[in-house]
């Protein structure tokens, strides 16, 4: 079929976009970030694909200056806020073994000591 036929990559989406932006407000960062995907191929030969996704993740950081350690970092993280629940793959076409699927909403919580 591949011989004869023109195929699409497994990672082929027709339309993939993201943004982002960022704002300084009383010493805390504020971040936001998107993504779409038009859908990644699927089903014979790639010849389909799978429906639409669209993620927000958010986020804050601060430096705190504390006076026995110095400058400490921080940031708080929300990845998938509306917790949007889509498929990335779903095992079919070329090159894909398994389903695979985003990640649901998550908080992540970082803290770093500069030095």
């Amino acid at each position: 079929y591949i011989a004869n036929n023109w195929v699409h990559l497994d990672h082929d989406q027709t339309v993939a976009a993201s943004m982002g932006t960022s704002y300084l407000w009383k010493g805390n960062l504020l971040t936001a970030d998107a993504i779409y995907g038009s859908g990644l191929r699927n089903g014979f030969a790639n010849t389909s694909h799978l429906a639409a996704y669209f993620q927000v993740n958010v986020g804050i950081a601060h430096t705190f200056d504390l006076p026995t350690i110095g400058k400490l970092k921080t940031r708080f993280t929300v990845v998938n806020l509306f917790d949007r629940s889509y498929e990335l793959r779903d095992g079919t076409g070329i090159g894909v073994g398994a389903p695979q699927y985003a990640p649901r909403r998550s908080f992540y919580l970082a803290v770093s000591k500069p030095f």
